[in-house]
């Protein structure tokens, strides 16, 4: 973590699992194991992971994780679990007893008066908006991460606009053009991409969660 007083990290990591908490719930329902609480999404879609409870401040064991599991197989969705390595240093163990490999993730945070880098003009051709729910771009703005992680690493890949086009044409009956419309008409979710001809080359969204008064924003950016 980086760019935030210690002072405030513990409150940092409070909003952190609050959002983490409050984003699925919009598109799913929780099923409640104790310390881990999976959530289980309703219709099409990526699966979302187990993860820690909110609030929960007693032990986790390698038999909770195992019981998880075994509702992940029941339900055909990937035993997968994301946790805040900070906020439940527990899990890891657990995890790991039950013979789960666990991948680690750097949390990278941008403190409220770190000054914004001078953002580079775009390319001819290029224009960075907001994605509205009726706008054309949707589709290949939702689809764009695809071809995008579709190589390991960070370096640029092999996909171009034939794989793009692919992972439009891939969405066009699964549902997904459709909930995004919805979640954006419902304020939940906002998309962003740089357009070049009436195509979104890299995209992005932000979700939006209402906890406790607060209004907590995430964004996961995705070039390609």
């Amino acid at each position: 973590m980086t760019s935030v007083d210690l002072a405030d990290r513990r409150e940092l990591l409070d909003r952190l699992e609050q959002y983490y908490d409050a984003v699925p719930r919009s598109g799913a329902r929780v099923e409640d194991f104790g310390p881990l609480s999976l959530f289980i999404r309703e219709g099409q879609g990526r699966p979302f992971s187990a993860r820690p409870t909110l609030g929960w401040s007693g032990s986790v064991s390698a038999a909770d994780v195992n019981r998880v599991r075994a509702r992940q197989r029941e339900l055909g969705i990937p035993e997968s679990f994301e946790w805040v390595a900070e906020t439940a240093p527990a899990l890891r163990a657990a995890v790991e007893q039950t013979g789960l490999a666990v991948h680690e993730h750097p949390l990278m945070v941008l403190g409220p008066d770190v000054p914004a880098p001078a953002v580079p003009e775009p390319a001819d051709g290029v224009v960075v908006r907001t994605v509205g729910p009726d706008d054309p771009v949707l589709p290949s703005a939702l689809a764009v991460p695809q071809p995008a992680f579709a190589e390991p690493g960070t370096g640029g890949g092999a996909a171009g606009l034939a794989e793009l086009g692919e992972a439009v044409r891939g969405r066009a009956g699964d549902g997904s053009v459709k909930r995004a419309v919805a979640r954006i008409l419902a304020g939940l979710t906002c998309v962003a991409a740089a357009v070049e001809d009436n195509t979104a080359v890299l995209g992005g969204c932000a979700e939006d969660a209402s906890t406790s008064g607060r209004r907590i924003a995430g964004a996961r950016p995705v070039a390609w």
